[in-house]
């Protein structure tokens, strides 16, 4: 192994103003090393704005996404930016981009900038200037032109904005891309010619938004799943919607072209529907919306022809899943996930899945009792052949906190067995908070 391991994920500061929720804790970025058979670890917050605040006043000043808001002051409640009256974190997701890691917002927030072998805060990244809003937190970089691709979007917008960043940082391309009104999308995919936007029929009611600051959001069935395949550095007349069957993507696993044909894997939500329990009090709503139900399916989309078609692949509960990062937008074969038990309270992981997305097939490691790992990249291995069949040569590493003592570690897997269990595992040396998105940051990147 030669990288690092990160994740992002929320560790709060201060108490919160009203009712907390797992995305208004101030983001903090765990990595552990690994060079010359060693392993070393260590943590940082993500120096947002709203946190610098917050220290410099002693306290919390803006409230999470629960509330209670201050709409005082707003035109009629609206604010250009998302984040302006409800606290921004960083605490999402994490990709590297121009020798930097940035993080970002499931929400869309602003990016920040970290140094990706200190961790320390460099500021807000707005790539020279071009980008002034919030950006979707799944930007995707492309691991054969360093571009850097992603959109924002806003809560009473009936567009986005697309941008490609160079790889140098500075602004290739920008463009305006109409949508039927305000959406919530959450990730993209890419292929090495075009961007896949998402539209999915699960919205929030704008009035509802500008009058109370309360996002309700409403499953509408009669209403189409839509990607938007544009060229990467194409036009809003250039885009090609593909119309499936309603539901919700969180998360894709890949997309690749095959001639005319762009096929794109992810865990597609068939009843995205918000079901609360009263039974569980003040809470209820944070829960219900937490709660998921899943499955791997497969998108096909002719950009020529405009044929399309789509299939379940699996019938398990699963989610947060990645391929081998450097393999975005190219076809790959594996890819690893986190299985959700449908019986749970709320958000939670109890195994980890590998698929073979060419056999069609699933590997299944169930984690010990009491054990909850965090999303698992895959690692390429430094030593032996590649390509091929021997995609999957390398590990697959997760940091795991157990619920009891919270002790932490890091555990590797041998990515061609994952049902062996961890090949080794890493001490830390205090608690590691449950989280969010992780990825791999290859050492070349980080030494050379």
């Amino acid at each position: 192994l030669y990288g690092a391991y990160m994740r992002n994920g929320p560790n709060p500061v201060f108490a919160p103003k009203g009712l907390y929720h797992w995305f208004d804790g101030d983001g903090m970025v765990h990595a552990v090393y690994f060079r010359d058979g060693k392993a070393s670890y260590i943590r940082r917050w993500v120096r947002t704005k709203a946190l610098r605040d917050e220290l410099a006043r002693g306290g919390v000043t803006l409230s999470g996404i629960m509330g209670p808001f201050d709409l005082s002051g707003t035109a009629d409640g609206e604010r250009a930016r998302n984040i302006d009256y409800c606290k921004d974190t960083g605490n999402t997701t994490l990709t590297l981009h121009n020798g930097r890691v940035l993080a970002q917002w499931y929400n869309a927030g602003a990016t920040y900038a970290l140094d990706p072998l200190t961790l320390d805060t460099l500021g807000e990244e707005t790539f020279g200037g071009a980008v002034e809003q919030t950006m979707n937190a799944h930007a995707k970089t492309d691991p054969r032109t360093g571009e850097f691709i992603d959109y924002d979007y806003g809560d009473f917008r009936n567009h986005l904005t697309y941008y490609v960043i160079g790889a140098d940082g500075k602004l290739k391309h920008r463009t305006r891309v109409d949508l039927p009104g305000p959406r919530l999308p959450h990730d993209t995919t890419i292929t090495p010619r075009f961007t896949i936007l998402h539209d999915f029929p699960l919205f929030h009611d704008v009035n509802v938004l500008r009058r109370t600051g309360h996002r309700v959001v409403q499953f509408h069935r009669d209403l189409p799943s839509r990607f938007g395949v544009i060229p990467r550095y194409g036009t809003q007349e250039q885009v090609k919607w593909f119309e499936f069957e309603p539901g919700y993507v969180l998360h894709m696993v890949n997309a690749w072209e095959d001639g005319d044909w762009i096929t794109m894997d992810g865990c597609f939500q068939p009843d995205p529907t918000i079901r609360r329990d009263p039974s569980e009090g003040i809470l209820s709503s944070m829960l219900a919306y937490l709660r998921y139900k899943g499955h791997l399916r497969r998108w096909r989309m002719n950009v020529k022809t405009g044929e399309k078609s789509e299939q379940q692949l699996d019938d398990l509960n699963v989610e947060f899943c990645l391929p081998d990062m450097e393999l975005y937008g190219v076809k790959s074969r594996y890819s690893y996930h986190q299985r959700i038990p449908t019986d749970f309270q709320t958000l939670a992981f109890d195994g980890l899945v590998k698929y073979d997305h060419e056999k069609q097939t699933r590997e299944v490691y169930e984690y010990p009792k009491g054990w909850y790992p965090s999303e698992a990249p895959f690692a390429k291995s430094t030593t032996g052949p590649s390509g091929g069949a021997d995609e999957d040569r390398g590990y697959v590493i997760t940091l795991a906190t157990h619920a009891k003592d919270y002790a932490a570690e890091a555990w590797i897997f041998d990515a061609q067995r994952i049902t062996a269990g961890p090949i080794a595992r890493v001490k830390m040396p205090g608690r590691v908070p449950g989280g969010f998105h992780a990825a791999w940051m290859p050492g070349r990147h980080l030494w050379g």
